[in-house]
């Protein structure tokens, strides 16, 4: 007996129905925004190439978010506007949809999906059933705590899309569907994937953005922090932006479901089959070679595609079924964000934004300088993946720290963790991943994204002035050459005796 789930259908069936007259109006809207932007003078600092980049960006932003045509079909506008205009050239504009971490999200849904045609998202609900109980608070707590806490020991998205599906069975039990959506759906929607991307940024493991945020600070300080070293300053703050963002859903979509129905209490279930035995064990060796990847030097991307190959000579699943059932439209937007992200490095755009924001903050307390570098994090990963984000964003803000007299190191590590504050959804994997199930709007997202970042960069820059003084963080300065100790608000130098 399988589940049934076919994300495919929910996406489309929960798309927002839009006249054409309305879709006709956001449309004429979004490219005379982009055009006004692109005929007034080009600010100082900023290249010709890069304002029109900015006036494009916008013009895509306002279509994604209005959802005028389907966001995939604007993720396509993406690549050939950028030749067009002259912005990137063919293969810069196109490889991004290629990107190792697009064609490892690909293989996370096509996971889901195959799960999607056993009992096993049945079993994993029981499971949490029994665990976070009936009460809608306190297992909305669980699974949002829960995910932040497991997404940092393996990638976000992938606990994203297990523990989504494993919440479909309980919808669909309820008759909730996409177009039947409401608070309790739209809540546990926005918690799974918000507190898995919080969990993202506490070990090495849990996002690309974490290796690279303290590989980039290596290169242009000559300080290395380890995984052990990275964990002690990141998880902590990770569970605590995992508590802000359950907050932060609980007042924007309380459930008015204050206890589970008992008809969606999981009937006993039969024994594993051969193949549902199969796609464990094939999971499970996944999760241990995803987990082990610094030893085996295997990039994640050649494990998950293993996974579906392996499943597949075993004959696990239906790979026709598997195809006629894959949502596309997440995958496409997610390479598109990829490219977006790309082209913000190429042309300088992101940087003059950064340059923009940064010397308001020259003399402020180094927590309050990396609540700016949070917000600054917030924006430009909500148009690119958090590890792009990240890339671009840390050897900019430390320099900048640096000249404006700020310790390094927190103003480096904000910026992995800050990262997760999107405020659309193509900005992370688990958010886009989530929006594909069909269970909510763009603008549904967005008004929980920006009060989750206002609540959660509160919260972010004091677990910081607190946390990494407590575990003696290095307060550094000149780019690590002169010692100081790191206090709440500044730094101490180190005086040799």
């Amino acid at each position: 007996m399988s589940v049934d789930i076919n994300i495919a259908e929910l996406e489309e069936g929960g798309a927002a129905a839009k006249s054409r007259k309305l879709a006709w109006m956001w449309i004429a809207i979004s490219f005379a925004v982009g055009f006004i932007i692109w005929l007034l003078p080009t600010p100082e600092g900023l290249s010709p190439n890069a304002h029109r980049f900015l006036a494009f960006l916008v013009t895509i932003v306002l279509l994604w978010t209005s959802e005028a045509i389907p966001i995939g079909v604007t993720a396509i506008l993406v690549g050939c506007g950028m030749i067009v205009l002259k912005i990137q050239p063919a293969a810069q504009a196109w490889g991004p949809y290629a990107n190792r971490s697009v064609v490892f999200v690909f293989f996370i849904i096509m996971l889901g999906v195959m799960l999607g045609q056993t009992t096993l998202p049945n079993r994993i609900m029981g499971g949490l059933l029994k665990l976070g109980g009936v009460k809608v608070k306190r297992l909305s707590f669980t699974l949002c705590m829960g995910a932040t806490f497991l997404a940092a020991w393996t990638h976000d998205a992938t606990i994203t899309i297990v523990l989504l599906y494993a919440m479909m069975p309980m919808f669909l039990k309820m008759g909730l569907t996409p177009d039947k959506t409401n608070n309790f759906t739209k809540h546990f929607m926005f918690v799974i994937p918000l507190g898995s991307a919080c969990g993202g940024g506490a070990t090495f493991l849990g996002s690309g953005r974490s290796p690279a945020s303290a590989e980039l600070l290596a290169q242009i300080t000559g300080y290395n922090i380890g995984f052990m070293e990275y964990a002690l300053y990141q998880f902590v703050p990770s569970m605590l932006l995992g508590l802000a963002t359950w907050l932060a859903i609980w007042i924007i979509y309380p459930p008015k479901i204050k206890e589970l129905p008992a008809e969606i209490a999981i009937a006993q279930m039969p024994p594993l089959t051969r193949n549902e035995k199969l796609l464990s064990w094939f999971l499970g060796v996944t999760f241990l070679l995803w987990f082990f990847t610094d030893l085996t030097k295997i990039h994640i991307t050649a494990v998950g595609g293993l996974f579906i190959v392996v499943c597949m000579i075993f004959n696990v699943v239906d790979w026709k079924k598997c195809l006629e059932e894959y949502p596309w439209n997440p995958i496409m937007v997610f390479g598109a964000g990829f490219s977006l992200g790309i082209a913000m490095l190429d042309t300088g755009a992101g940087a003059w934004i950064a340059s923009q924001i940064f010397p308001l903050f020259t003399g402020a307390p180094w927590p309050v300088v990396a609540a700016g570098a949070s917000w600054l994090s917030a924006f430009i990963t909500s148009f690119m993946a958090n590890a792009a984000a990240t890339s671009l964003l840390v050897p900019v803000v430390v320099p900048m720290a640096d000249l404006a007299g700020t310790p390094v190191v927190p103003i480096a590590m904000s910026v992995p963790l800050a990262t997760t504050f999107v405020l659309f959804v193509i900005g992370c994997p688990p958010t886009l991943i989530a929006y594909g199930f069909g269970y909510f709007t763009q603008w549904e997202a967005f008004k929980v994204f920006v009060f989750r970042a206002f609540l959660g960069i509160i919260l972010l820059s004091l677990s910081m002035m607190v946390w990494y003084p407590l575990v003696n963080m290095p307060g550094n300065i000149d780019n690590m050459k002169t010692p100081a100790k790191l206090t709440m608000s500044g730094y101490e130098l180190v005086v040799d005796k």
